[in-house]
């Protein structure tokens, strides 16, 4: 982690150099600013008199976001609902931050957003009137931001409250003598790198949840020994509570310009927040990674499969996945040891048993289609060693069976989703069918065209079956309005096929694809409720020639074929 936040701190001195030479030459600069060689001379002698604190703001997540940010405004890549000087005058606010920390008396002029000053990695001082410009001052030891006849005391401790200042506060959890003690920031503009926004603050209630949870939380990261827990600790500099909602789990998310940031939805219990920390962890160690030592050349085409996302993705998308998912497939094996019999032994050998085939799905598409360099190879093939000795564990049927299904239907929606068979063979295809002749001896080439996603169901049924499974008895008697999360009622074949009754299942979604040939979810769930035979394996591995010679057989006859006979047709020529 050291070398690592070493080559994250070379990173940002090197943009931070970039910025500085390029905008001095750009017309709209410096504006009502000083030069931004003033705030550089600025950051060199806080520098010189505290190494370890100017470090600190470099490696600050905002601040890496703010240079990627403000270097693509200044050469034309990127635009932007502010001034360019005042984008650029952040740095005059991180110069601030250096010599608040270092603790030398200078004054600096610095930019007004959102009514206030924000200082990175320090807090935000409130602006009671309107205005463009502001200074900040420190002498003798005391800071203030100083707006004409109006100022801003800054206290000693800049993570404490004062009047109109916002300081950035902590979390903390500790386990067994390991610390993660990451800010949680609700204030710096460009705290989240999806977009700019305002200060938030967090009302007192609501940061003692996230404390509760986020405590809770590290106990169960620190706890297992798969992906070192210090290290993780090591890497998480800020947590970000976002407002976005993903479905069917909760949102987080990283970026390789926010180094230590994770982006958290605010509805995730210890559990979900303790996997979410893992596995942003490790996408946040691989960025880093991949900035000193290349793993893969080339890889940016979004054209191949992510066991873990609907939208196809590139070489480079599924390494980050990759790794990431080992750490949770570590995770979850060490939960589903320490859980107790029942349900949350269950759950956890179910996402265990998920994690570990998504994970190795996507290795093996690195290691067929992806230009390694040497170490890349190395680095894959490691990978390979520790997930060979967990894809041995055994793991008790149900939770096996509902893992394994759901593995099947995603790959089974991503192809239907975004594969297209070559339009002329196709034909070739439709028309043999019509005429009650053999098929044509080989499948259609197909090509890639990504299309809208949905999220699937089915997962969250799965989930819900095995976390409480008398909550899903009453569901599927009638008894529960929706899901658990809130969400519609599910469909009766998929409450049918998480609880087992193939025979039920494959009666619904028959019905389904009947009444709509284009619900790609009903055609998966077909695949999954077809006993063992030439009509299952037809779905299961062509799904997207059977689809396509549906809808071309629909379009032309006004009416589809039976699913399940032309998937057993299909299939006397594809099935070898």
């Amino acid at each position: 982690m050291a070398e690592l936040r070493s080559g994250q701190r070379s990173r940002a001195m090197l943009l931070l150099r970039a910025l500085v030479d390029i905008a001095p030459a750009h017309p709209a600069l410096p504006g009502p600013l000083p030069s931004p060689r003033h705030a550089w001379h600025l950051l060199i002698e806080a520098e010189r008199r505290s190494p370890a604190a100017v470090e600190g703001l470099l490696l600050h997540p905002t601040v890496g976001v703010w240079l990627n940010r403000c270097l693509r405004r200044l050469r034309g890549l990127e635009s932007g609902n502010e001034p360019l000087w005042s984008t650029v005058g952040y740095l005059h606010a991180m110069a601030a931050s250096a010599a608040l920390l270092a603790g030398i008396d200078f004054r600096i002029a610095v930019p007004v957003r959102d009514r206030g000053v924000m200082l990175p990695a320090l807090g935000f001082a409130r602006i009671p009137h309107e205005a463009d410009v502001v200074e900040v001052v420190m002498t003798d030891r005391k800071a203030a931001v100083l707006s004409g006849p109006h100022s801003v005391t800054l206290p000693a401790d800049f993570s404490a409250e004062a009047p109109g200042w916002y300081g950035l506060r902590r979390l903390r959890g500790e386990h067994r003598g390991i610390v993660c003690a990451p800010l949680v920031d609700d204030i710096d503009p460009y705290r989240d790198f999806l977009r700019i926004r305002g200060p938030e603050r967090l009302t007192d209630g609501e940061r003692a949840d996230w404390q509760e949870r986020f405590d809770s939380a590290w106990r169960l990261v620190a706890q297992q020994p798969h992906v070192d827990p210090g290290g993780i600790g090591a890497c998480l500099t800020s947590v970000v509570p976002v407002p976005y909602v993903a479905w069917p789990e909760p949102f987080s998310a990283s970026s390789p310009e926010a180094y230590g940031c994770v982006l958290l939805g605010g509805a995730t219990d210890a559990l979900a927040l303790a996997t979410a920390l893992v596995h942003e962890a490790q996408h946040i160690k691989l960025s880093a990674l991949m900035d000193l030592v290349p793993l893969i050349e080339h890889g940016l085409e979004e054209v191949h499969y992510a066991p873990w996302r609907l939208d196809p993705r590139p070489l480079r998308g599924l390494l980050q996945g990759v790794y990431a998912f080992l750490g949770v497939t570590g995770f979850w094996q060490d939960r589903m040891r320490r859980a107790e019999a029942g349900p949350a032994r269950s759950t956890a050998a179910f996402e265990f048993a998920l994690r570990r085939a998504q994970t190795s799905a996507g290795l093996r598409t690195l290691l067929s289609h992806a230009q390694l360099t040497p170490t890349g190879r190395e680095f894959l093939h490691r990978l390979e060693e520790r997930l060979a000795e967990w894809l041995v564990r055994p793991v008790p049927a149900l939770p096996g069976r509902l893992a394994a299904d759901l593995i099947d239907d995603h790959r089974i929606v991503h192809r239907m989703r975004h594969l297209r068979p070559d339009p002329g063979q196709l034909a070739r295809w439709a028309r043999a069918w019509r005429e009650r002749t053999a098929p044509p001896r080989e499948p259609p080439g197909t090509s890639v065209r990504p299309a809208p996603t949905e999220a699937l169901t089915r997962p969250a049924l799965a989930r819900h079956r095995l976390r409480d499974p008398a909550g899903f008895a009453r569901l599927r008697a009638g008894g529960g309005a929706g899901t658990p999360d809130g969400g519609d009622a599910p469909d009766r074949a998929d409450l049918d096929w998480a609880a087992g009754d193939t025979a039920a299942a494959l009666r619904g979604y028959r019905g389904r694809v009947e009444a709509d040939p284009e619900d790609i979810a009903a055609w998966a769930g077909l695949a999954l409720s077809l006993p063992a035979g030439t009509a299952r394996t037809t779905l299961l591995s062509h799904p997207e020639l059977v689809l396509a010679v549906h809808r071309e057989v629909r379009t032309a006859a006004g009416t589809g074929p039976d699913p399940v006979s032309l998937a057993r047709w299909i299939g006397t020529r594809t099935r070898r």
